[in-house]
């Protein structure tokens, strides 16, 4: 099941927009540009009349789910809108596609209804379409020497999955029967916790956070390495896992 995080249709300056107007412009909707890095897409359109821009998920079958609507941005009247700035939904578990659509406001009461009807020429919906790469689990881990802190951001699929951290043996490898810390993930998404740096780290030992499934399911962190209960969170094979060496 794909879980859909932060999920946000920026407009930019949508409402003020009046460059390019004109009477009776011929809808229309064109992605100009995509950077899945910086998470962004640009657009530009146009409608002639006052309307909805409005963002879907798509089906399993390629079409746009009209059913769900994901944002949307009122059009306050006729015109040409170009390089909206738009910030990509985050697809994690798999590559997702994602229609940009418009509506007319019809009855024009400000309100995105039923009776909304798509915005079409020459027969055709007015749409486009992107797709979002997906973006498997990951940690990433920096310290804030003067402070004494250590800030671990990432990304997880799901919900309920446990944060550990472990230090490191004389080797430089993680000590999988050692724990200093360990708490529960509640939400999927983007996370970031920032913690006082162990104490018990001296400066070139190495702190390593390592994701752990709940599993069975009851709240209790009972992994072992050689057991099979809370195992580490995988991702082609390898452990989901972040490491930072410690400074003084």
């Amino acid at each position: 099941m794909i879980r859909l995080v932060s999920i946000v249709l920026i407009i930019v300056c949508l409402l003020t927009l009046t460059a390019c107007r004109q009477a009776a412009p011929t809808s229309m909707i064109e992605i100009q540009d995509q950077d899945n890095e910086d998470g962004t897409i640009i657009i530009s359109f146009a409608i002639d009349g006052a309307g909805w821009l409005v963002l879907h998920p798509a089906t399993s079958g390629g079409d746009p789910d009209t059913s769900e609507e994901l944002t949307k941005s009122p059009i306050t009247g006729a015109g040409e809108f170009n390089d909206v700035e738009i910030t990509m939904p985050e697809a994690i578990d798999e590559d997702q596609t994602f229609f940009l659509m418009l509506y007319y406001d019809d009855p024009a009461d400000g309100k995105f209804t039923s009776a909304d009807s798509v915005v079409e020429v020459a027969g055709e919906v007015v749409q486009d379409s992107f797709t979002v790469p997906a973006v498997p689990p990951y940690i990433e881990m920096t310290q804030n020497v003067s402070a004494g802190t250590t800030t671990i951001k990432g990304l997880t699929y799901e919900a309920g999955l446990v944060m550990v951290l472990r230090p490191s043996t004389p080797e430089g490898e993680m000590d999988t029967s050692t724990m200093l810390k360990a708490w529960m993930i509640q939400r999927a998404g983007p996370f970031s916790y920032t913690i006082t740096t162990p104490a018990i780290l001296d400066e070139g030992d190495i702190l390593f956070a390592v994701l752990h499934y709940d599993d069975p399911d009851d709240g209790l962190f009972t992994y072992t390495p050689d057991g099979d209960e809370d195992l580490p969170v995988e991702v082609d094979g390898d452990i989901v896992v972040g490491s930072l060496e410690i400074s003084d």
